[in-house]
Formats: C-alpha cells, sequence, structure tokens
C-alpha cells in the first residue's frame, strides 16, 4: 500500500454520523490537490478542484446517489482527507503529478495528461551524426536542444538547421560513406557530400557541431553574418550578400516563437514566479532538469534579491543534470506552461537572472489576473483507484 505523499500539509478524519455542516466548515472553499482515502489511508480518488469544501459536500454529503456511470459510495468508504493548498496552475499541475506518480505507480502515466517535451538530439561526435525529433530524453549521449512548442515545432527546427546548414537530408545514404552515391543535393550545391567523400567525416562532424552550436546561441553568429553582408555589400560583391542575406532570413526564426527556450537540456534551469495565496504575494519557484521546487513565499515585491538569487543557484548548482522518467515528465510540465498562453505566471530563465530580475518578474504578475474563484467544486484534475 502507497504511504501517504508528504506533500498534503493538511487533514480531515470523516464520520459519517457526526455533524457533517461542523465536519465541512473545516475545509477551505478554496483551490487544492487532495486525496479521499479508506479507514486504512488507502488512495480512493485523487482531485484537483477549485473548491474542497463544495468538493466535499457533493461527495459526502450523502444528497448525490450513486449512478450507474458512477456506483462509489463515498460516504460509505471515505474516511481521511488529506489535501494542500495550490494557487496556481503551474503548482496545481506539479503536485497533482507528484502525488499521483506516489499513489499510483503503475497507472498515473496513462491517466494525468500530461504531453511530454520535444527536443532535438544530436551527437556531433557520432559516427554518421544526424538531427532528429525526440521526447525520450534519459541516456541521451551528445546534445538534447530544446524545449520545442510540439512535435511540429521540433520537425522544423530539424528542417530549417539541414536547409541553413546544407546538411545530408538522406541517412541511408550518408551512413554509406565514403562509398555511396551522391543525390541531388549535392548538385545543386546544397550539401557537401560527405557521403562521397567529398568532405571526409571529420569535417562533416565539426559543421555538425558548428551548427548545434549556432542554435543554442544564435545572437552573436547572427551580429556576425550580418557584419559579413554588409561588409561583402560595401565592396560590391552582390552575389555573397545575397547569399548571405538567404542565410540571415533561414535562421531569423531561432530565438523565437516555438524555438524561442532552445538551449541544452543542461541549461533548462528557471526561476518561475507564481501567484501565492493572497493578492499582492507569490510563490517562487526553482526549476532545474528534471526537478521543481517551490523555493519561498513572497510577501511583497522585494527589495534585496542578493539571498534569493544566490540559494537558487546554489540549490540550482547541487542538483544533478542526469534525466531519468520522471524527470523528464516534469520537463513536460514546466514546458506545457512555457508555451501555454492561458496559463499564468511569468518565466525567467536561470541564466538571465541578477538583482533587478526578481522585482521585474513580480511587477509583470502582478500585472495578470489572479485566478478565478469558484462557488461550485471545480474539478480539474481526477484519478480513481476504484
Amino acid at each position: 500500500m502507497p504511504e501517504i505523499p508528504a506533500l498534503f500539509d493538511r487533514h480531515l478524519d470523516f464520520d459519517p454520523p457526526s455533524d457533517f455542516e461542523a465536519f465541512v466548515r473545516q475545509a477551505p472553499a478554496k483551490w487544492v490537490v487532495y486525496l479521499l482515502a479508506d479507514v486504512d489511508d488507502r488512495p480512493i480518488q485523487l482531485l484537483c478542484v477549485k473548491n474542497l469544501r463544495a468538493s466535499l459536500k457533493r461527495r459526502l454529503g450523502g444528497e448525490e446517489q450513486p449512478t450507474l456511470s458512477r456506483r462509489v459510495d463515498y460516504r460509505e468508504i471515505v474516511r481521511w482527507i488529506h489535501w494542500r493548498r495550490v494557487d496556481s496552475a503551474f503548482e496545481a499541475d506539479w503536485l497533482y503529478f507528484e502525488a499521483a506518480r506516489q499513489l499510483f505507480p503503475g497507472t498515473y502515466q496513462g491517466m494525468v495528461g500530461f504531453r511530454p517535451a520535444w527536443f532535438v538530439h544530436v551527437n556531433p561526435e557520432a559516427p554518421f551524426p544526424r538531427y532528429t525529433k525526440t521526447i525520450n530524453l534519459p541516456g541521451k549521449t551528445g546534445l538534447l536542444l530544446g524545449p520545442l512548442e510540439d512535435k511540429h515545432a521540433a520537425a522544423r527546427l530539424v528542417q530549417l538547421t539541414e536547409d541553413a546548414f546544407d546538411l545530408c537530408r538522406y541517412y541511408a545514404i550518408l551512413v554509406e560513406s565514403p562509398n555511396a552515391k551522391a543525390c541531388a543535393y549535392k548538385e545543386m550545391g546544397k550539401c557537401p557530400a560527405p557521403c562521397d567523400g567529398s568532405i571526409s567525416m571529420d569535417q562533416y562532424r565539426n559543421l555538425i557541431d558548428w551548427s548545434a552550436q549556432t542554435l543554442i546561441e544564435p545572437t552573436g553568429f547572427l551580429r556576425d553574418q550580418a557584419g559579413r553582408m554588409q561588409h561583402a555589400a560595401a565592396e560590391l560583391k552582390f552575389e555573397s550578400a545575397a547569399k548571405i542575406k538567404s542565410f540571415l532570413d533561414s535562421l531569423g526564426q531561432l530565438g523565437k516563437g516555438s524555438f524561442r527556450y532552445v538551449r541544452r537540456i543542461e541549461d533548462f534551469r528557471f526561476l518561475s514566479l507564481q501567484h501565492g495565496p493572497r493578492a499582492g504575494t507569490a510563490k517562487l519557484f526553482l526549476i532545474t532538469p528534471g526537478h521543481i521546487e517551490e523555493l519561498a513565499g513572497l510577501l511583497a515585491e522585494p527589495s534585496d534579491c542578493t539571498d534569493l538569487l544566490q540559494l537558487a543557484l546554489q540549490r540550482s548548482a547541487d542538483q544533478i543534470a542526469e534525466i531519468d522518467s520522471v524527470g523528464s515528465e516534469r520537463i513536460g510540465i514546466v514546458t506545457h506552461h512555457l508555451f501555454a498562453p492561458r496559463h499564468k505566471g511569468v518565466f525567467l530563465p536561470l541564466l538571465s537572472a541578477n538583482e533587478k530580475s526578481l522585482p521585474r518578474l513580480f511587477r509583470d504578475l502582478s500585472k495578470q489576473s489572479l485566478p478565478e474563484e469558484s462557488e461550485a467544486e471545480g474539478v480539474l484534475k481526477e484519478l480513481q483507484s476504484l
């Protein structure tokens, strides 16, 4: 029998013959992740709801009768309620995931409904390197670059990189290097043809590595290329300038839109401010590869952030960057919120954080509307063991 996760910090015992109104008044009419358990504290149902009090009234009040689609009479079997307050969609998703994987380890993956994070993988040192899109993060050698908004964005990034850097498009031909017959891309001047030995595989690996470094940090590279284009134009080398301009146009998407968070997975490190329990308060979360933790609660806009930043950097340095399956799922939760326009909160790459960042993030968060409260149960997520 799984233990009740320590993340639940409040509980009530339920005695059906006792005064139900007095019992239910002990539960907050607030957003929570909560668990219904039986007399032996075995999990029955895990929920995320906008109003715990209304949810308990509905499920334990005796007014709702079991139906053909729902044969469980919770009033007869529930004896414990464990919960934790949450104040944002991000916090709710994270805590619900953590509770689900501990309470239902064999079944939670197919039931919680979180999408995986998409990355692009390449290993410049591989015998025959190539870019591929992937959601399988654990155990990869080489570089994982992302996150991307979805599988379509990952495929676009692979194609963009192949086209911009004239990489091999046909892997089945590449692996025959140096004895293959080159495809039409060589004739068009769009591939250096390592497949037929026109360049060595070592040279091709250097080209792959150069392209990957450009994806990771495009700003300086694009600035240098713009300088080359202006220099070529000034020397009236218009054909060269036009080629560089075409190259710049193709890479102009990097760092924007669906590609705006592309970094090495080792640099998947963010500070996130989410709404706190009251207006004008916030919760600070530290996100590192495969880990999420609530770092601090802020009662007002911070004036001196030195200690908080030092704490965040120290905790980030302490986290091992090896990604297992659970860590990969946590990255998926964060990625969903990074790209979901309807979800609130603010995210800042940890590498960009400084003493002015947190006050600015706090002000940005204060401009967002508070999460709506609900008079009804407001079920957001639900897992049942029966």
